[in-house]
């Protein structure tokens, strides 16, 4: 019986220091903040399914509209909301050295070289050694090289529906859904442009690599409960947030491919081609600026990670920034490219407009479509631009004190502790009306030239800012913009009786995805192919 109430007894006490004290952890530092709750902190609508993810965290940005920063709680953790721009813009950039890593929420350490390995979860020192070794593989002249690897994938796209159309469509219009067709376009790019690896996921629907792909965008909830409440058992069990059945599969076809491109003195115009390059040393840094992208949501490269200093990558390095590569462009590029059909779908006349300025555009370049062409492309620009102001992929961007940092609170001083999470909430900034007035307006025209420079610095960072900014910007935009370029060019893009008008965010996922699908219906432009 003593036993049976001493276990009682631990367990009671474990709840309440697992669950109940983290709820005070702002209140004992004199930190104001937005009370939570147990387990799901201040989201207990969207655990609950009742509103979305961004919607709770632009509620939770909207409590102390005059506080620089107050406590909220992610779930169970106790994190800093960042409001104030000033503020935002020491995290980011000017004290960056205070606040260098990720909270690295996302994946626990020493479960897969594939995930301890890759840039993102890399912290302090080899975070900045490796950024500085892999900043040349993604410039604008390394991407002009890899643009026709893109180019093609759209062309097998779009043949596909011409065909579908013609053989089994009897020449009428068809209906799509657009998440469904716009991941197997990027699972298609990626396997192309980061693997070596030809794909036709449209045809060919089951492949091995679309289907590894699915399983890293449909991440469990269980193994996310694991690694978020149990670390310690998901480590001793390697439970990853990714099923090492994926990370397994994704490192053989990089080792695989690496001996066979060192053994046969196989060079190809890839971003495995360019990771070896920077395994063996031989990339170079770009000479002088001849970049032509002039994408506004496009990042530079910060000259924090511009240092001389490079390093030795062996096979799992070169695997693990393949790997997230992989992983960032499976799922969110194509929800963006989603969302930029769906709205044009919904806008007919900006469609219109957009289709005539790339016809235009293309004429004035002998019809022929490059990178240098792509990006010359104003108005799909301002489109993508604008998509990614409303339906920003990462709702919020997290840092981690790296050593304590003081901060001025409601007139007084208080040091955040190493090791204190901050979040941006970035969702919340991109739908402000003080930043960007009818918010929920799809609005292209606020990336115009005579617009553009009204954004207020660091509202509009969907790629984040600083030098710990997404450094493959520029791939992820010249695929979205292919994408978009070639569907608009080749189909009419029209709402069917699926569409839900207006789009409505899910309440399913924290991402910001569509509630049902994209549903529309390509009718074919004329064009003399069917």
């Amino acid at each position: 019986m003593l036993i049976v109430v001493l276990v009682i007894f631990v367990i009671i006490v474990a709840a309440y220091w697992l669950l109940i004290t983290p709820l005070s952890h702002w209140e004992k530092r004199g930190i104001p903040y937005v009370k939570g709750l147990p387990i799901v902190g201040n989201f207990f609508w969207h655990t609950m399914k009742q509103t979305t993810f961004g919607d709770e965290l632009v509620k939770i940005y909207n409590t102390y509209p005059e506080k620089k920063l107050y406590g909220m709680f992610m779930f169970n953790t106790p994190t800093i909301l960042v409001r104030d721009l000033d503020m935002l813009k020491n995290i980011l950039i000017k004290q960056f050295e205070y606040f260098v890593d990720h909270s690295n929420s996302l994946f626990q350490e020493d479960i897969n070289p594939m995930l301890d390995k890759n840039l993102f979860s890399l912290k302090g020192n080899k975070w900045r050694d490796m950024r500085a070794t892999l900043s040349p593989t993604f410039t604008g002249s390394k991407m002009r090289g890899m643009f026709q690897l893109i180019n093609e994938v759209g062309e097998q796209f779009v043949d596909y529906f011409k065909n579908e159309i013609q053989t089994k469509n009897n020449g009428k219009p068809m209906n799509v859904e657009l998440k469904d067709i716009l991941t197997r376009f990027t699972n298609d790019v990626i396997a192309s442009a980061a693997f070596g690896v030809k794909c036709d996921s449209l045809r060919d629907r089951n492949n091995e690599f679309y289907r590894m792909g699915a399983k890293v965008s449909n991440l469990s909830t269980w193994r996310m409960f694991i690694n978020n409440f149990c670390p310690k058992l998901a480590k001793f069990f390697r439970i990853g947030l990714i099923p090492n059945e994926v990370c397994d599969y994704l490192r053989n076809i990089v080792i695989e491919t690496i001996k066979m491109r060192e053994r046969e003195n196989i060079v190809r115009p890839d971003m495995l081609q360019l990771l070896l390059d920077a395994k063996n040393g031989t990339i170079k840094q770009d000479k002088q600026k001849i970049e032509t992208d002039n994408s506004f949501a496009a990042v530079e490269e910060s000259n924090y990670t511009q240092i001389k200093k490079r390093i030795y990558l062996d096979e799992d390095d070169v695997a693990a920034q393949a790997f997230v590569f992989f992983m960032g462009g499976f799922d969110t590029v194509s929800i963006a490219m989603c969302f930029s059909v769906y709205e044009l779908a919904l806008h007919p006349e900006l469609q219109e407009r957009l289709y005539l300025e790339n016809e235009q555009v293309l004429s004035e370049n002998n019809g022929k479509l490059t990178y240098d062409v792509l990006n010359k492309m104003k108005y799909l620009d301002m489109v993508i631009s604008e998509t990614l102001r409303k339906y920003p992929p990462p709702i919020f961007l997290d840092r981690i004190c790296d050593k304590p940092y003081t901060v001025q609170i409601d007139g007084k001083e208080i040091t955040l502790e190493k090791g204190t999470i901050l979040t941006i909430p970035l969702y919340a900034m991109h739908t402000d009306p003080n930043y960007f007035p009818e918010p929920e307006k799809f609005d292209p025209h606020r990336f115009s030239d005579e617009n553009a420079d009204k954004i207020v610095p660091l509202t509009y960072i969907p790629f984040g800012s600083g030098p710990r900014n997404c450094i493959a910007s520029r791939f992820a935009l010249m695929e979205a913009k292919t994408a978009v370029y070639f569907m608009v060019k080749h189909f009419e893009i029209l709402p069917n009786e699926k569409s839900i008008i207006p789009p409505r965010i899910t309440t399913k996922r924290i991402n910001v995805t569509m509630e049902d699908g994209f549903h529309v219906t390509l009718k074919p432009r004329n064009q003399g192919f069917i």
